[in-house]
Parts: C-alpha cells; sequence; structure tokens
C-alpha cells in the first residue's frame, strides 16, 4: 500500500506540474497566433488521433503484463512484453500513417472554411509523425508504470513538457503554426529516447536495442488488447468528434474554447484521477497474491474519491470566470458557459475512475468498452443532432450527456457484478459536504468575480470564501483523516 500511495501522489504532482506548463503554452498561443489557429491545432491533433488504432491496444496492455510478469517472477519475459509491443506499434502505425495521410487531407476541408484550411493541411503531415513518436514512448512509459516506477515516468512527463514549451517559444515566432507542429515532434522523439533509457535503468535486463520480439506474447497480449483497442475506436467518437463537430457548427473559434475549457477540466480531473491509475499494476499484481483485497481497495477508492472531487470540482465552478481570465487575459463568458458544462460532465464521470482502472488491472475490460461504445454513440447522435440546432452551445451540451451516461452505466454494471453496495457513494456522511460544494457553486456561477473586479472586498470575499468554505466542510468529514494521515505519513 505505501508505494500505491506514493505512486498516487507522484501521478498526482506530475499532473499538476504539466497543467501549469500546458496552460503556460496555450496563453502563449492564444497571445501570439490567436485562439482560431489554436482550435485549428487542436481539431487537428484529434483527426489524426485516428490513427492510434493502429497500435492494436499494445501500449495500454503493457501495463497489465509487466506488472503481472514481475509478480510472477518472469523478468524475461517483461523484455519480451515490451520490445514486441514497442517493435510491433514502430512497423503498423509506420504504415498505416502513410496511407491515412490523403484520406485526412480529404476530411480537413468538411471541417474548416477557406481561411483555415491550407494551415490544417500545412501541419497535418507533423502531426502524424508526431504520433508515430508518441505511440512508441507510451509503450516506455507503460512499462515504467508496469514497474511501479512512476514517478521516473512522472518526470519524463514533466521534462518532455519543459522541453515543448522551450521549442514553441523558440520556433513559433519564426514558423507560426508549423513551429509549434516541430516543437511536437521534438518532444515525442525525447519522450521515445528518454524513455526506453529511463526504463531500462528499472530492468537492467533490457537491451540497449529492441530485438526480442515473440509472436507468442504478441498472441497473448492481442487477447487483451482487443476490448482495449475497441475502446480507443469508440474513444475517437467522444474527443475528436466533439472538435470536429464544433468546428463544423462553431468555426475554429469555438474549437478553440473548447480546447481550453476541457483542458482545464480534464488537467483538474487528472490530478484526482491520477491515485486511481497507479492501481491498474497494484491490482494486476494483487491478482496473483492476494485478489480478495481488490474489492477493499475499490470501496475505499470510492469513498474518498467523493470526498476530494465534489469540493475541487465545486470551487473550479466557482472559479471559473478568474481562471478564463489568467488564460486568455479578459473575462470571456462563452469560455466561463463552457466550463461550467464540462465541469459537471467530467465531475460525473471521474466516478466510474475505480471500476474503469480496477476492471483493466484485473484484466476483464468488456464493460470498459462498452462504457466507451455509450459515449460515442451518444456523442455522435446527439452531436450533429443539438449541434445543427443550437450550434457549440448543442454540441458541448450533448458531449456532457454522452460522458455522464456511459460512465454511471460503468459504476451501476461493476457494483451489481461485484455485490457492492452504494453506500460508498451515497452515504450519509457525504449530506453536508454535498450541500455545501452545491451553495458555493451555485453562488460563484450567479454572481462571478468579474461583476466585482471593480470592488476589492468583494472580490476578495468571492476568491476567499469559497474555498474557506469547503476547507472547513472537508475538515470536519470523517473520511478527512484518512485522507491527509496517508499523504502526511507517505
Amino acid at each position: 500500500m505505501n508505494r500505491l500511495v506514493r505512486n498516487g501522489l507522484v501521478n498526482a504532482l506530475q499532473l499538476l506540474a504539466s497543467a501549469a506548463l500546458l496552460f503556460a503554452l496555450y496563453r502563449y498561443i492564444n497571445a501570439t497566433l490567436g485562439v482560431e489557429q489554436l482550435g485549428v491545432w487542436s481539431v487537428v491533433l484529434a483527426t489524426v488521433s485516428a490513427s492510434r488504432l493502429a497500435d492494436m491496444g499494445l501500449s495500454a496492455g503493457v501495463i497489465h503484463f509487466v506488472a503481472r510478469d514481475r509478480a510472477l517472477g518472469k523478468p524475461d519475459r517483461v523484455v519480451q512484453v515490451i520490445d514486441t509491443a514497442a517493435l510491433t506499434i514502430m512497423a503498423t502505425v509506420g504504415a498505416v500513417l502513410p496511407l491515412l495521410y490523403p484520406i485526412l487531407a480529404k476530411l480537413l476541408p468538411q471541417l474548416f472554411d477557406e481561411g483555415h484550411v491550407t494551415q490544417a493541411q500545412e501541419i497535418l503531415p507533423y502531426a502524424l509523425v508526431s504520433l508515430w513518436l508518441t505511440t512508441v514512448a507510451a509503450v516506455f512509459q507503460g512499462g515504467l508504470d508496469g514497474c511501479e516506477r512512476m514517478d521516473l515516468r512522472a518526470a519524463l512527463m514533466v521534462a518532455g513538457q519543459v522541453l515543448l514549451l522551450a521549442l514553441a517559444l523558440w520556433l513559433v515566432p519564426q514558423l507560426g503554426l508549423v513551429g509549434l507542429a516541430w516543437a511536437q515532434i521534438g518532444q515525442g522523439l525525447f519522450l521515445a529516447v528518454a524513455g526506453r533509457l529511463l526504463l531500462r535503468r528499472t530492468l537492467p535486463q533490457l537491451p540497449w536495442l529492441m530485438w526480442r520480439w515473440r509472436r507468442g506474447v504478441l498472441r497473448e497480449m492481442l487477447g487483451y488488447a482487443g476490448n482495449v483497442q475497441a475502446a480507443a475506436l469508440f474513444m475517437l467518437f467522444i474527443d475528436p468528434v466533439a472538435k470536429a463537430l464544433m468546428a463544423r457548427f462553431g468555426g475554429a473559434a469555438a474549437a478553440g474554447y473548447f480546447e481550453i475549457a476541457n483542458q482545464v477540466v480534464l488537467r483538474v480531473r487528472s490530478l484526482i484521477v491520477a491515485a486511481n491509475q497507479a492501481v491498474v499494476p497494484h491490482v494486476a499484481a494483487l491478482m496473483v497474491n492476494e485478489p480478495a483485497r481488490i474489492e477493499r481497495i475499490y470501496r475505499e477508492s470510492m469513498r474518498v474519491l467523493v470526498v476530494v472531487s465534489l469540493p475541487v470540482f465545486a470551487l473550479l465552478v466557482a472559479w471559473a470566470d478568474w481562471i478564463v481570465w489568467l488564460l486568455v487575459g479578459v473575462s470571456h463568458a462563452e469560455l466561463v458557459f463552457l466550463m461550467g458544462i464540462l465541469v459537471v460532465a467530467w465531475g460525473a464521470n471521474i466516478f466510474a475512475g475505480p471500476a474503469y482502472f480496477t476492471n483493466m488491472g484485473i484484466g476483464r475490460v468488456g464493460w470498459n468498452t462498452v462504457s466507451h461504445l455509450i459515449m460515442g454513440v451518444l456523442n455522435v447522435g446527439l452531436g450533429w443532432l443539438l449541434g445543427s440546432r443550437y450550434g457549440a452551445h448543442g454540441v458541448v451540451i450533448a458531449y456532457a450527456i454522452a460522458l455522464i451516461v456511459g460512465s454511471w452505466v460503468l459504476v451501476a454494471v461493476y457494483q451489481r457484478r461485484n455485490g457492492v453496495g452504494w453506500s460508498s457513494v451515497l452515504a450519509r456522511e457525504h449530506l453536508w459536504l454535498a450541500v455545501a460544494c452545491l451553495a458555493v457553486a451555485a453562488l460563484g456561477w450567479f454572481s462571478p468575480l468579474w461583476s466585482s473586479a471593480g470592488e476589492p472586498f468583494a472580490l476578495t470575499v468571492g476568491l476567499v470564501l469559497p474555498p474557506l468554505v469547503l476547507g472547513l466542510v472537508f475538515w470536519f468529514h470523517p473520511v478527512r483523516r484518512q485522507v491527509l494521515g496517508q499523504m502526511m505519513s507517505r
């Protein structure tokens, strides 16, 4: 458990640093190139993400198999898993990308007006190369996670984000959006090479060069990766489709605003989910040694998740206009509206985390796939229907509905199949916390901070009162001692 807590905290610190660096990059791009070019960049990356299907789910499966084979005392098998996955992905993704290029190039004019199509097509080849590098790098990052060395993976990711920001500051003034594309290629190359070196430090038996490819290992991994890959396919109908629909029904600027708002909420959510991600290799090892402990870990994860996530998302709503001002330099009602809808969506989605990651650790990921299927179908159908009628607002509302419904289907099915009651989520001990969070969120939403900008006292109260109220309620909550006790002791 000590290692599990440590890895969760390391993940959270890494995501906090990465979020700060990413928002610095967004602020710079918005100030230098404008929100429309930021929208072009995000939509092209989302479109290119379809190419990830060529990895056949192997990069996600590396965590499970490395953790399992280490627990079984099979170091040679661990090396074979890593090299087999990396070599297979290098070959398959590298072969598919040139074939996809003409298809994606013809798709972009359907998403952008004439003023932005040329830019999108110009950066498309760079985005494909960057994706190939980061997909290969994901294998080595999964190997580090499987070895439960998330501290090394976190340091690698932060260093990669620093490099991306530095390259962007150097290249964007000279090359514009193409400079940002080159910066991403540099980041991808660094993550691939440095990731291999760090993994070799953790696994001395790992050779310098990749050569230990095994057909039998690939066959076994594909059996696990089938459902993971199906989930990845359906995920393409969620975020990439939402960005494409935003560009079609709202324009490049709307896609840019959606990207900013969504990244803010996702980065905050990731800080909380980080602890759950550490469960995957831990549960994979427990399946070998102590399977009875898995249910207890799930119950405790859900109980702590309620206490941590509700105040965080309530504060995000209360400070939404202030966060927008920090990111874009002005008050922007559209961004605040998008953030409010996305906070509700991802706030509901976060409770599917324990079930999702426990399923991955156990190796039973079928219902994860079904959850993504539900999200994808709802997002495409409702997104087109509401987008054609209500524009960008309709698209984001459809996106929120899809996330909420798909997530809670997974939670309900997991708890029913494993005989877990709803007391960890709906317990009476959470009542006053829920009331306080609703009150803080409502007050911040209907009395935004920008309206008090000319009144220092009101502005100070708006900034200080929400965290003070939430902090007091959290302090007197029964779970508080458990959460803080674990954090302080580790």
